[in-house]
């Protein structure tokens, strides 16, 4: 079969995407990648064809426009775990309907060329991201299956009854019936244990760590003098504007006898200041790389950084500052593989108190380690891709 697989151009929403695409590839269907051009180094880097599809966006202007005025303690909070869907206030809906309407503007952004290129390459099925809303439509367009495929905490199901009105010009745009924003069947990688309860039909499949193109210094086969540990912050967080932890959660670890590897996107590390003698900085090594070596990760609940410690049994101190991480690292912490640590509770003794936990209460560990195993139980994309397949009986592309 062929598929056509749609992201918007930012690289933590594609990544997680990657395993399946590989496993599909290796079963010898066809993929093709679209998004904007900002993307086309982190898609070729995965090893997958890439087309355009839609101009490059200043993401942040975009959204500053969307939600105007709207700021993170604006936005209302997920429901609570374990509820699967949240009855939102008229003051809620407005300000979720801002929120989503970011995504729905860069969906209406790709969403002519995404046309083009599907009547062009004619997919069986479209696999999609769950806040690219361009892929939905054009199987709608297509009469073709459309998959949403997670990236973790199936978060944008909280918004499912907004988004319909938000992307409904777009459908009328394309003289289709609205459709369905969480697709006809969803591919699911978060560990079941973390997941929310969702009225939608899924296939669960093991979360495989993919955090882009990975180097394996020398440095990382040699044993540390002490724990080592590995202090991440991602990309969102800077990008949103969110506070920068790194240089106060180092200045918490100097002198702690701890092996700290700091990994952060070059701009970050511009921004990191003075380095303790026990730390070394690195820009971007992929995750999946340095974990397996570390007592412990801290970082800020982005999906990558949280599923892939999680895969590699690693136990957690998260640092939240967005609302979806915040929501994110409570399901974490529900397994007892990490802990949480808010900002309104953020100091240095507090990320001593709470690394040293991490690292030495053995609780910890435990549940790190059968929290990876259930995601080993999981099936693997390769056992999956059957399930994909078995969607196109009977679709008109």
């Amino acid at each position: 079969m062929r598929v056509l697989v749609t992201a918007w151009a930012w690289p933590s929403h594609y990544l997680p995407l990657v395993p399946t695409l590989w496993a599909l590839r290796a079963a010898g269907h066809e993929v093709l990648v679209a998004s904007q051009p900002a993307l086309a180094a982190v898609v070729r880097d995965s090893g997958v064809p890439f087309v355009a599809a839609g101009a490059d966006l200043d993401h942040e202007a975009l959204r500053r426009r969307q939600m105007r005025d709207l700021t993170h303690a604006d936005v209302p909070p997920p429901p609570p775990p374990g509820q699967s869907a949240k009855v939102w206030t008229p003051d809620e809906w407005v300000r979720v309907s801002k929120v989503f309407s970011v995504f729905a503007a860069r969906s209406a952004a790709m969403l002519d060329d995404l046309v083009e290129v599907a009547r062009a390459f004619r997919p069986d099925l479209v696999l999609f991201e769950p806040a690219t809303y361009a892929g939905p439509l054009v199987a709608g367009l297509l009469g073709v299956p459309a998959v949403r495929h997670l990236h973790g905490v199936d978060l944008t199901y909280q918004a499912h009854e907004v988004v319909p009105a938000l992307i409904a010009p777009l459908a009328g745009r394309l003289g289709i019936a609205p459709v369905d924003p969480l697709g006809t069947h969803t591919v699911d990688i978060c560990p079941p244990s973390m997941q929310i309860p969702a009225r939608v039909s899924r296939t669960v499949q093991r979360y495989v760590p993919y955090n882009g193109r990975a180097d394996s210094p020398s440095w990382l086969r040699e044993s540390p003098a002490g724990n080592r540990v590995c202090l991440t912050w991602g990309a969102t967080s800077s990008s949103l504007g969110a506070p920068f932890a790194p240089p106060a959660v180092l200045e918490a670890l100097a002198g702690t006898g701890l092996d700290v590897v700091v990994t952060l996107t070059p701009a970050d590390r511009e921004r990191l200041g003075p380095v303790p003698g026990n730390a070394r900085v690195v820009s971007s090594l992929a995750l999946q790389q340095v974990l397996p070596g570390c007592a412990a990760v801290i970082h800020q609940g982005g999906f990558g950084s949280t599923l892939t410690a999680a895969a590699l049994g690693v136990p957690q101190l998260v640092l939240p500052q967005l609302v979806d991480q915040k929501f994110q690292a409570a399901r974490l912490a529900a397994t007892g593989a990490g802990t949480v640590l808010a900002a309104a509770d953020f100091s240095g003794p507090a990320v001593r108190e709470r690394v040293d936990a991490v690292t030495s209460d053995p609780s910890y560990a435990t549940a790190a380690a059968a929290l990876q195993q259930e995601i080993r139980s999981v099936p693997a994309p390769a056992d999956t891709v059957t399930d994909l397949l078995a969607l196109t009986t009977g679709s008109s592309r």
